[in-house]
């Protein structure tokens, strides 16, 4: 084992030993003060972590203390690296450890000693000390070893005179108690349950002899006392004394001691090396078994503590950790503790996480482990003042502890973004404040482990959503609302509730709000904002029910109305199903325009939504746009394969284009009976259903095509009335109106010809603008107007039907025939009728 020796330079440097201070002899502060004298020793390891342990020069244990005097004598002190550089009184601590004292007049220039300057032993003097006789007196010699270097006085060499002196007899030294007595005392005060009487005991026969047995004993008094980690390192000297052959008692002793510390490691290997050692010897210590039964139960738990744990079965793995705790006499290991305030915080139970950590920092002080999960649970409880804290106490011991700074960057950055968002918010900067706090949430995180973030979360999620609703950006507030209150085991308050309940009412979830606003009433009924925001979603219920009920009675203006008064008390985007309502009674009020475009935006503002985009093809195909509406219902049907309306819809559209050009087909080859015929197939294909606004532009345009194909095969009333129906639902159509004028021109009703025709000029005009149409419009006006002219200069005998030569027989008998054909209440023309009543009236002479 290799050794330095020197001054503490570094503050802040932690001493590595860890033995008791009733086994030291002092208290050590576990701090190297720059100054102290202080040695260390080559650690070894097997996990590639070898290095240089330093302790107080007090505070170097009994198995560095044997190493040290097998390595080093008087003699070459100077091999021990450091040694030259030490003061002379710490020089002569050193020696006193080796079990000599030098003379300050013996040093050289540079401090070394030479062996000349080595006071001589007294001839009766005891015998040399063995390798085993040193690892003995340790304990004895570092018990007296601070005093001894502060207390004895300096030496004062004065010149002796030249004369012969007889040498001086030493004192017979007085009859001490040997170390086999003072075992035998300490046996008996064991017996008697007095274990630190027995241990000062053993400590003493230690100091004169130190036998494996020895540390042994003072190992089982330290169990008693519940003091386990001296007694392991009691057990491990005994374990070094008997390296060939360590016995099945300071085995078991052992693994006790590792088992009641926690360790099921090397409480199993040092079980098992005990009962191999009684399988070798004779010798047996009882209770081996059990020891290596309770370390494997032990393990067995950890493990599946820690299976648990990374499949996050919390509850689980807490179970797991408390049953092996319970094999466990001790307080259990830092890491322990560690593992149970991570537990208990990610159940969320922050009393119990609170709890823990405050008991585990008073246990293990000067563990960094767990002030930094001491610090986690603070600062998820939004205890920051405390979580500093607990960080700068575990890097003054640790400054190089990987979590506590990474965790002390984390709740600074979290500090410095939350409170800036505080100032932004409030000089009235909402926008700049939301990222503030979005970065402080970066920060945060919201991991499992850490019950997604905890109270801390969920106050900077509400600060975030209320710069949302300064912003009206409501849907984005209405999130953050809703996952401030999914944190687990956080209760609401009311002013969440009814900031949650203003978000549902803004993005127009009225039946949301209401289940908010009845929540914060169970907690305060009397809060008079709470009851303002019911009476807000209450209203807006009421218009949307209205609205339903309006829409199953047809009543499509109703309808409208309620659902504009619902969509005016949204201060964000209406939902989706509102937008779907909106374009359906569009469709249904026969506003295509509107229905379009409301269609559209729709779609762009879902783009995921295949609903949107069949209603979207939908209504592109009743405003008769078959070339465009297969787009959006192929969209549709890729994102959504089995939509019921993108199906159907899709069908209808593809049966109408085909029967629709059949019938084109046929009337431009002049087979009119055989394109009435399509053009019916097409419109029983598209219907007549009010909900569809009665089929839209794409069945009035079909109606003016058979319309069309009726004028051409003379059948003027049937025509009329497909013409009629067609313009019913598009009143403006260019098309329809010039048809409908030329069946009442073939029908000689010039007059009202002339008046649709100027209809059909004035619908140009104001729509799509066709030279082509406009000049058609205006030769058949003019045609119409001729016609109207010529039909008012009056042939009285003409219009009867009657010859100039007829008798008044005659002329009463065709009045009476042309009566039959065009009075109106047989159905005939009031207009030709009042030319046929004024013809008689002039031919008969007389008024009717």
């Amino acid at each position: 084992m290799n050794f330095i020796i020197g001054y503490a330079s570094q503050p802040g440097k932690k001493c590595n030993n860890r033995t008791s201070s009733k086994a030291r002899g002092h208290v050590c502060n576990d701090i190297l003060v720059p100054g102290d004298l202080q040695i260390a020793s080559w650690k070894e390891s097997n996990k590639n972590l070898s290095r240089y342990c330093w302790n107080h020069w007090q505070c170097i244990s009994p198995i560095q203390t044997a190493n040290f005097r097998l390595k080093f004598n008087v003699s070459n002190l100077s091999k021990l690296e450091g040694y030259d550089g030490l003061k002379d009184n710490d020089k002569a601590r050193v020696a006193l450890l080796l079990g000599t004292t030098l003379s300050p007049m013996g040093l050289n220039s540079d401090g070394a000693t030479t062996p000349n300057d080595i006071k001589p032993q007294p001839s009766n003097s005891k015998p040399s000390p063995t390798p085993n006789s040193i690892v003995l007196e340790a304990q004895r010699l570092e018990l007296n070893l601070k005093s001894a270097a502060e207390t004895t006085p300096p030496i004062v060499h004065e010149p002796e005179p030249p004369v012969n002196r007889p040498e001086a007899e030493e004192p017979t030294p007085k009859k001490a108690m040997s170390a086999e007595e003072l075992k035998d005392m300490g046996n008996a005060q064991f017996r008697l349950e007095s274990y630190e009487v027995a241990i000062d005991m053993y400590s003493q026969a230690i100091a004169l002899e130190a036998k494996p047995t020895f540390y042994t004993n003072r190992a089982a008094a330290y169990m008693a006392l519940k003091c386990f980690e001296p007694a392991v390192d009691d057990c491990e000297v005994a374990v070094l004394l008997q390296d060939h052959a360590p016995s099945a008692k300071t085995l078991g002793r052992l693994a006790k001691c590792r088992l009641a510390l926690g360790d099921a490691g090397a409480a199993l290997r040092a079980a098992q090396a005990g009962i191999e050692s009684e399988d070798l010897s004779s010798q047996t210590y009882p209770g081996l078994a059990a020891t290596k039964a309770s370390a494997e139960l032990m393990q067995l738990h950890l493990d599946e503590s820690q299976v648990a744990w990374h499949a996050k079965s919390w509850a689980h793995s807490r179970v797991e950790l408390k049953k092996a705790a319970a094999i466990c006499e001790g307080d259990g290991p830092a890491h322990w503790w560690v593992r149970e305030i991570k537990i208990e915080t990610a159940l969320s139970n922050w009393q119990e996480a609170t709890a823990l950590a405050k008991k585990a920092q008073q246990l293990h002080p000067n563990s960094a482990d767990v002030q930094t999960a001491s610090a986690v649970v603070e600062l998820l409880i939004n205890c920051i003042y405390a979580c500093l804290l607990s960080l700068h106490s575990a890097l003054r011991k640790h400054p190089e502890h990987v979590q506590a700074l990474a965790l002390l960057r984390r709740t600074e950055g979290i500090i410095r973004a939350g409170r800036a968002g505080d100032r932004l918010y409030a000089s009235g900067n909402a926008p700049e404040a939301s990222e503030e706090y979005t970065k402080a949430l970066d920060f945060l995180g919201h991991n499992d482990e850490e019950a997604q973030g905890g109270p801390l979360r969920f106050a900077l999620l509400t600060n975030r959503s209320a710069a949302y609703t300064e912003m009206a950006r409501f849907d984005l507030a209405r999130v953050d609302c809703l996952a401030a209150l999914s944190i687990p085991n956080y209760l609401p308050t009311t002013k969440i509730l009814d900031l949650l309940a203003k978000c549902d009412i803004a993005v127009g979830d009225p039946e949301a709000a209401l289940q908010r606003i009845q929540a914060a009433l169970d907690i305060d009924p009397l809060d008079t904002e709470i009851l303002q925001t019911k009476s807000a979603a209450e209203r807006m219920l009421g218009d949307i029910q209205e609205n339903r009920a309006a829409w199953a009675k047809k009543d499509w203006l109703q309808a409208k109305v309620a659902l504009a008064r619902a969509t005016a008390g949204c201060a964000a985007e209406i939902p989706l199903q509102w937008s779907y309502w909106k374009v359906e009674t569009e469709i249904a009020t026969r506003c295509w325009e509107e229905a379009v475009k409301t269609a559209e935006n729709v779609a762009a503002l879902h783009p995921t939504s295949p609903h949107a985009f069949a209603i979207l093809g939908l209504t592109l195909m009743l405003s008769n746009n078959l070339v465009l509406c297969p787009q959006p219902l192929q969209i549709a049907l890729r994102l959504d394969p089995e939509n019921s309306l993108a199906i159907s819809t899709s069908r209808r559209a593809l049966e109408i284009e085909r029967v629709k050009e059949e019938g084109n087909l046929a009337f431009r080859w002049a087979k009119y009976p055989e394109a009435v015929e399509k053009y019916t197939q097409t419109l029983d294909a598209i219907g007549s259903d009010d909900e569809e606004g009665g089929g839209g532009y794409l069945r009035a345009a079909l109606l003016a095509n058979r319309a069309n194909a009726f004028l051409e095969m003379e059948r003027h009333a049937r025509a009329l009335v497909d013409i009629v129906q067609s313009l019913e639902l598009r009143p403006t159509s260019v098309k329809e109106l010039r048809t409908h004028a030329r069946i009442r021109m073939t029908q000689g009703y010039f007059h009202e010809a002339t008046t649709i025709y100027y209809r059909a000029r004035d619908a140009w005009v104001s729509g799509d603008k066709n030279p082509a149409d406009i000049q058609a419009i205006a030769d058949e006006l003019k045609g119409a107007k001729a016609a109207l002219v010529t039909s008012q200069s009056k042939d009285f005998y003409g219009i009867l039907g009657v010859p100039q030569t007829a008798t008044e027989a005659d002329i009463k008998k065709a009045f009476r025939r042309s009566s039959l054909c065009f009075h109106p209440d047989k159905g005939g023309n009031p207009e030709h009728f009042k030319l046929v009543s004024e013809a008689y009236n002039t031919l008969s002479g007389s008024w009717v």
